[in-house]
């Protein structure tokens, strides 16, 4: 595997995991913004180097016979350290024996602890990376004048090497998206309680790297009572420079229905309709993406 490839978490998992791949299926199932992010791999296994231009002189203007200005380019070295997604599953004796097998057991837990693990990570995706991201760059207005209640949206626009997920190529050595391990040889131990048993290690390299404040943005404080107005949805497309290729905006379904407003307010109807479309797709060719996993 001497390439990697820059990819939704899909992509990279039909390139590499060949040997568990419904894994990310499982990752991905109750998630949505999740699914729509990329990812690249990182510079040093473990973490991420990469450089932020803090100055530039570039070429200019002079005078006929005056000395050309000096260009150049100031940068400074930035690091981001990945994360540890994983976690262990631990089968009594007495239970394998009733699931025929502790392979059996393990067949049918999996599911719902990989679901759950991608609901977090994508709630730490959404609060821990992309709101704190725009707070601490001021990229961030409310709809009613701060109180701290409410709803939020983001205007996240994907950037490769800037704004972007990072995976360590060491996770996919085994051939699957989480690495996957027999606790001591797959024999019997036991566990911090004394109990006999069988356990399964996963274990994966993650993380998050926003670099450009300008392709985040967010509106927060909304509620039916202070739903965002038409200038201030624009003005969040703008200041994440959006563009309908990489950008999305990404909420809770009840924000995309505060907004139903302005299409209702203009919506006719006839008396053969047989379906009311009160909703929308996009706001301004920018994609709605809509996940349960906002608070």
């Amino acid at each position: 595997m001497s390439e990697y490839i820059v990819g939704t978490l899909a992509e990279l998992n039909n390139k590499y995991a060949t040997k568990q791949p419904k894994l990310v299926n499982n990752i991905l199932e109750e998630t949505a913004v999740l699914p729509w992010f990329k990812w690249q791999p990182s510079s040093h296994g473990l973490w991420n180097n990469y450089e932020e231009v803090t100055n530039i002189k570039s070429a200019d203007f002079v005078d006929m016979n005056s000395p050309l200005p000096t260009m150049g380019v100031d940068t400074k070295l930035k690091k981001v350290d990945l994360a540890v997604m994983g976690g262990e599953i631990f089968c009594p004796e007495d239970k394998a024996q009733m699931f025929g097998s502790a392979e059996s057991y393990f067949a049918m837990r999996t599911p719902a602890l990989l679901k759950d693990a991608g609901i977090k990570t994508e709630r730490k995706l959404i609060y821990d990376n992309i709101a704190r991201f725009a707070k601490d760059n001021g990229k961030l207005v409310s709809a009613d004048d701060g109180t701290g209640q409410g709803y939020s949206m983001y205007a996240i626009r994907q950037i490769e090497g800037e704004n972007i997920g990072l995976y360590s190529p060491q996770g996919f050595k085994n051939g699957a998206m989480l690495d996957v391990a027999k606790i001591n040889g797959g024999q019997l131990y036991k566990n911090e309680n004394g109990v006999l048993g069988y356990g399964l290690r996963f274990k994966g390299y993650f993380g998050f790297q926003l670099a450009n404040k300008n392709g985040v943005s967010g509106i927060v404080n909304i509620d039916a009572a202070h739903i965002p107005t038409e200038e201030q949805i624009d003005q969040m497309l703008i200041d994440a420079r959006a563009n309908p290729a990489t950008t999305v905006i990404i909420c809770h379904p009840k924000v995309l229905s505060f907004l139903n407003v302005y299409k209702g307010n203009i919506l006719q109807a006839t008396s053969g309709d047989k379906d009311i479309d009160r909703t929308y797709m996009a706001w301004n060719g920018i994609r709605f993406v809509t996940s349960y996993n906002f608070l």
